[in-house]
């Protein structure tokens, strides 16, 4: 059988040890990149004379993403999906925080996304006071056949 059911549905699964169902949800979508992470360290040509300089680099590229993710909290929201892919720290960082993370919802999903939640899409994080948060009432990973999709319930816009 197949009926009509209020809502969107995103093609997508949330982040692998985060809340699977989150209730009155303010939503901040994102195009950005999530991706300080070893495999950039380590990818890359830096002259160095020590271990320790390369985890300077390391460290500092951690405290970098931190501080974005620090950014990002200040809008007060509690979940966050982004257009690009977040990788295992930023992730974390999330978690901490009590932020639930769905990444890689590719251009058009972002686009739907921020048109029902009533939100803008940003890039960047500096004026909270200016960014428009989106809003719904129910965000959950469902089965849909065979298929886990994101189910958000209630939204701003319909």
């Amino acid at each position: 059988d197949s009926f009509l059911e209020e809502g969107f549905i995103l093609e997508k699964k949330i982040s692998v040890g985060h809340k699977k169902v989150m209730e009155n949800c303010k939503v901040l979508v994102a195009n950005c990149q999530m991706d300080t992470d070893k495999i950039k360290i380590y990818g890359a040509r830096v002259k160095v004379d020590s271990y320790e300089a390369i985890a300077e680099i390391e460290q500092a590229e951690k405290d970098k993403m931190k501080n974005k993710i620090d950014k990002i909290c200040k809008h007060d929201c509690n979940v966050f999906i982004n257009r690009q892919l977040i990788y295992n720290y930023p992730d974390q960082l999330f978690k901490e925080r009590g932020v639930m993370a769905i990444e890689h919802s590719d251009f058009d999903g972002s686009e739907r996304l921020a048109a029902v939640l009533g939100s803008d899409i940003v890039s960047t994080f500096d004026n909270p006071e200016k960014t428009k948060i989106g809003f719904c009432k129910r965000i959950e990973e469902i089965m849909i056949g065979e298929d886990k999709v994101i189910k958000f319930s209630g939204c701003a816009q319909g």
